[in-house]
């Protein structure tokens, strides 16, 4: 916890508010993903099902915890720990959910489905688009498709996977997002990072989770945003999001907003 704070206010040292802001790509984007105060129909039937979770005290055995996982430190947790201490915050995936209806994002690939509450906002952002989330865990596995059926998804395709066995095959399809949430190491995102640059198209959108959860993911954060291939890298302390279009000059941003502390 006080390692955060003292990572927040040398962020916050360093940040600018919207106001100090001339680039219009990054103007639109706070106004229309940040600052959108839209409470969707969508929210209310994923919240209500988040609430359902977080009253249940199953106990699961889970088999994969993921590397660099802090939030869970024993393979027996309850479904309502679960959910409490893995699970993006509500203002943070509708954070996510704002930003694929903006950009209507298409085709999307989620890097930990855990228990699929953040997978159901990135589906109901555009009931048109195709979701590929990958699970390691094969009981949480299970607990998302259950939940997927619940919430009626329709275009969410789960696969039980390690990361290592299945990106080199998945990273060759065209996504138009990828959001990187299943392993909070350096040594991990850094390299998934660099495999799904193998294929990089210049409309992608990269958002990574919990950048600074760790002086590893902040050092790992701090390379993703340095890479030649990265064009804006806004640093939205909550999450970093990366745009790779070629069109415009190099630019990081940190930025002052309410949604750092999601």
């Amino acid at each position: 916890m006080f390692q955060k704070i003292r990572f927040y206010i040398n962020f916050w040292l360093n940040g600018i508010s919207k106001y100090n802001i001339h680039s219009p790509m990054v103007h639109e984007f706070i106004e229309n993903v940040l600052d959108n105060n839209i409470k969707y129909y969508a929210f209310l039937g994923i919240e209500h099902y988040r609430q359902i979770l977080l009253k249940d005290s199953t106990v699961l055995n889970l088999k994969d915890l993921g590397q660099g996982s802090k939030a869970i430190k024993s393979k027996l947790i309850t479904l309502k720990s679960l959910t409490k201490n893995v699970q993006s915050t509500p203002k943070k995936a509708q954070v996510l959910f704002k930003l694929v209806n903006y950009f209507q994002c298409k085709n999307i690939l989620e890097l930990g489905t855990s228990l699929g509450i953040t997978t159901a906002y990135l589906s109901s952002a555009n009931k048109k688009a195709s979701i590929t989330t990958i699970e390691g865990d094969s009981t949480i596995f299970n607990m998302a498709k259950s939940n997927f059926k619940k919430l009626g998804l329709k275009n969410v395709n789960i696969i039980n996977s390690s990361f290592d066995k299945i990106l080199p095959t998945i990273l060759k399809n065209k996504f138009d997002l990828i959001f990187f949430d299943g392993n909070h190491s350096k040594k991990a995102t850094l390299k998934y990072f660099n495999w799904a640059l193998e294929n990089l198209n210049d409309e992608i959108i990269f958002v990574f989770d919990d950048i600074y959860w760790s002086k590893g993911m902040k050092s790992a954060w701090n390379e993703i945003s340095k890479s030649s291939k990265v064009k804006l890298s806004l640093d939205l302390f909550s999450l970093g999001i990366v745009f790779f279009k070629n069109n415009r000059q190099k630019e990081h941003i940190n930025l002052i907003h309410p949604c750092n502390l999601y």
